[in-house]
């Protein structure tokens, strides 16, 4: 076949690409700045097209996980099961999950010009996936829930569900919360906009367990059904167990027991969405659950450090619905702890912190523990506790903060440390110094 000039233009500028966003990756890592995004960006300034070029090598396909809360850990829990059923996957570990994270994942994969992997999962933030969806062409999507979050970047939630409904549309299967109202929609969206195209998959739990999550609109008094079923993936049991917890899932009729070590019901519900996804790729559900027991949090995720001689438990929030889940961790928490929330209101936290009213911080005064509050927003967070009926210290500064809830604890004993991402970070740093965000992700 003849190629004419323009392929081959096309050919240079994209190896081109790949070849100096490499090189910007090891300066970067020289330099000591991690290099997670910028070789990404010099890809993408250079081919545009370089994310589209790259993905339609990957022999399985590209696996899609977007949502509000519970990207990352699913994403690492469908990751985990690949590779431990044999496969190669490519996965954006260190969190950057818009195009130049995608991008910068995929170029530091090559390897003599060829990217050598059996799939990839993606984790997307849910505004961004509104053009990546369609530009990764994905085998499978996971929409793990919506809510609102970030009102000063995504807006108002039917805004958000817009940018996912367009990635659900453009990819082969989509394995939906059915318990989510909002995400229920997107199905039958879906189903009516290609009757004949796109297999629809559904995860859930029994009712039992549903009742303890109430999706995002019955925080603000709505009262709105999600999928009446059938269910592909269905939560039955939950238990906590040490640091993690013990579950069953009901996937395609047959029943997979597995501990994790993350606890919280949420994670319960990120598996039962795991395990249906790899499923529908074709893997058995009950030999991946081996793995999935093997994998540790992701850092901020369930994760516990030892620091100090005190056990550090990590609980990522961002928004209402996230932070009540903390709330409930607490709650069923029998033993006093300390317990550290730090909320950053930095362009990736959200700058509008408004949200700390409408989680049910006041189910917390009926508890044992002992409270403080950090991060650049720490007033807020002091004064939300005060409305509450709920005494507690106050401390901005991150490493004193953080020396001052270990302080609070004798040696042995467990605490809380509930950040917001940015805060996530800078606890990294303090707790388990020089490592990255890719690192821990592993």
């Amino acid at each position: 076949m003849i190629r004419g000039r323009g392929y081959r233009a096309a050919m240079v500028r994209f190896r081109c690409a790949v070849t100096l966003a490499r090189l910007a990756r090891t300066l970067s890592r020289v330099a000591g700045r991690g290099g997670t995004a910028f070789p990404g960006l010099v890809a993408l300034r250079i081919d545009p097209r370089v994310i589209e070029k790259l993905v339609a090598s990957i022999p399985q396909g590209v696996v899609v996980v977007t949502g509000t809360n519970g990207k990352t850990t699913t994403a690492k829990m469908i990751t985990t099961m690949l590779t431990g059923s044999g496969w190669t996957v490519l996965a954006n570990r260190t969190g950057s999950n818009l195009a130049r994270g995608v991008a910068a994942a995929l170029v530091g994969a090559v390897r003599r010009g060829r990217l050598c992997v059996d799939a990839a999962v993606f984790e997307i933030d849910e505004a961004a996936v509104r053009d990546l969806g369609p530009r990764l062409r994905p085998r499978l999507i996971v929409v793990t829930n919506l809510a609102r979050d970030q009102l000063d970047r995504y807006g108002e939630l039917d805004t958000t569900a817009r940018h996912v409904a367009a990635a659900v549309a453009a990819s082969r299967i989509a394995v939906l919360a059915a318990d989510d109202p909002m995400v229920a929609r997107l199905g039958a969206g879906r189903s009516a906009e290609s009757p004949e195209g796109g297999e629809i998959a559904w995860f859930g739990a029994v009712p039992e367990i549903k009742a303890t999550l109430p999706d995002d609109r019955a925080l603000y008094g709505y009262a709105e059904a999600g999928h009446a079923g059938p269910f592909d993936a269905r939560l039955t049991r939950t238990t906590p167990d040490g640091d993690g917890q013990s579950i069953a899932v009901t996937v395609d009729r047959r029943e997979v027991a597995v501990f994790l070590q993350v606890p919280g019901v949420y994670n319960g519900y990120n598996a039962t969405a795991a395990l249906l996804a790899v499923s529908r790729l074709g893997i058995d559900p009950v030999s991946a659950a081996v793995h999935l027991s093997a994998m540790a949090p992701a850092f901020g995720r369930g994760q516990v450090v030892d620091y100090h001689g005190r056990r550090v438990r990590l609980v990522l929030v961002k928004n209402p619905a996230g932070l009540n889940q903390a709330i409930r961790l607490l709650c069923d928490e029998p033993t006093p702890s300390a317990v550290l929330i730090a909320i950053n209101d930095n362009h990736a936290d959200g700058r509008d912190v408004s949200w700390l009213w409408d989680a049910s911080v006041e189910a917390l005064a009926a508890t044992p523990h002992r409270f403080g509050a950090g991060g650049i927003r720490s007033a807020d967070m002091a004064l939300r506790f005060k409305y509450a009926g709920i005494d507690s210290w106050v401390e901005r500064d991150d490493r004193r903060a953080l020396e001052r809830l270990v302080a609070d604890a004798a040696a042995g004993d467990a605490v809380y440390l509930i950040p917001t991402y940015t805060a996530m970070l800078s606890f990294l740093e303090l707790l388990l110094p020089g490592r990255s965000p890719e690192e821990v992700w592993s």
